[in-house]
């Protein structure tokens, strides 16, 4: 058996998700083949540059614009005349994805970004494949782009979303509250103190994780700089991700603190950083936070794009997983708050662990193999 699991690399997470997927169906499935591929590989150079460049420009120098736009999809993209124009564009501009789906002839795919779950889609409505498709969806809510009548399945963070759907239209069997996939290793133990002593960290001080995504975004270098003479006690890891000139400036930053930090740039094991944070600081995005609760992480949240990263913003501080973090200059006086507020810490935890699905790559695998 052949899975293929589809992602578009416009951010980091929807990647992170389908090899978690992938890694998942090896540990549970070692007679299937999981296929991880980037729909934009399918595409000519100047469209994957300007697909996947463009969204990280936008929603770094005009995130209102961003959320205008990303509203408008929501309310219209489902509209008979916006569906033929993407149809359309989809195939104009993936035209030898379909010459390797044959070659590869997969038994299942599995979608986690909405570009290839249309493209499939198109080819199952036109018969020219019947395969059940998997729609992996990598934020707390569903926007539109993501509805497709010709999906097998839909596999969703929260109940909301499940309801979301089935008002849609969708069979509510085919809605899965399956939770968003995380790499296997965040079913594991927590390592804890044993990590923080591998890294050469010091185990009477706090430890606060600062993220800014795989490919660099947020305020990350002035939540480093907030730091400066401040007397929280406080160590700091900070992750550049791939950035190696935000990487350079938090080094830099993070010279001139008298506070213990750490700056990584990307790193393929952030379940070991989660371990050894007591907080996580992070923009909201859906892979990075559900990675925060699968290790029951207290959450700061700062900086969310108008649109997706606002809804999972809203869905973690109203389950109580989360702080809101609304200037960067506010980052060691919240968490010196938070350090001397126990209980409130151990709320924060407490729902974190509540509303995580650590076990989510694998509810989708299972279902994904076994009923396809």
């Amino acid at each position: 058996m052949k899975v293929l699991i589809l992602h578009a690399s416009a951010g980091a997470g929807h990647q992170r998700a389908a090899e978690a997927i992938a890694e998942a169906i090896r540990a549970r499935h070692p007679g299937v083949e999981p296929v991880v591929r980037d729909v934009l590989e399918f595409t000519s150079r100047v469209f994957r540059t300007g697909y996947a460049k463009g969204y990280l420009n936008l929603v770094r120098r005009a995130p209102e614009l961003w959320g205008y736009l990303y509203a408008n999809a929501d309310r219209h993209s489902q509209t008979p005349l916006r569906r033929r124009m993407r149809a359309a564009f989809n195939k104009l501009n993936t035209r030898s994805f379909e010459g390797f789906f044959r070659e590869l002839g997969p038994d299942a795919v599995v979608c986690t970004h909405f570009m290839p779950l249309q493209i499939v889609a198109a080819m199952i409505a036109e018969g020219r494949t019947a395969v059940p498709l998997h729609c992996v969806v990598t934020d707390f809510a569903v926007h539109s782009l993501w509805l497709e009548r010709h999906a097998s399945a839909y596999h969703v963070a929260t109940h909301e979303a499940q309801r979301f759907l089935v008002r849609q239209g969708c069979a509510s069997d085919s809605v899965h509250v399956s939770g968003i996939p995380v790499a296997p290793a965040f079913a594991g133990p927590d390592r804890g103190d044993t990590v923080k002593r591998e890294l050469g960290l010091d185990l009477s001080l706090p430890t606060a994780l600062l993220l800014s995504g795989g490919f660099g975004v947020g305020p990350t270098v002035e939540l480093v700089r907030s730091f400066a003479g401040s007397p929280a006690r406080m160590q700091l890891l900070v992750v550049a991700g791939r950035n190696p000139r935000l990487q350079a400036r938090l080094q830099e930053a993070a010279a001139a603190l008298s506070h213990p930090v750490r700056v990584f740039g990307f790193v393929d094991t952030i379940e070991q950083l989660m371990d050894a944070a007591d907080f996580v600081i992070t923009k909201p995005g859906g892979l990075t936070t559900s990675e925060a609760l699968a290790r029951g992480r207290p959450l700061i949240l700062i900086d969310p794009i108008p649109g997706q990263e606002q809804r999972n913003s809203d869905y973690l501080l109203e389950q109580g997983a989360a702080v809101r973090l609304h200037e960067p200059a506010d980052a060691p006086e919240k968490l010196r708050r938070l350090v001397e507020d126990p209980p409130r810490v151990e709320r924060l935890r407490a729902n974190a662990r509540r509303i995580s699905r650590p076990e989510a790559a694998f509810a989708i695998a299972e279902r994904v193999v076994c009923r396809p």
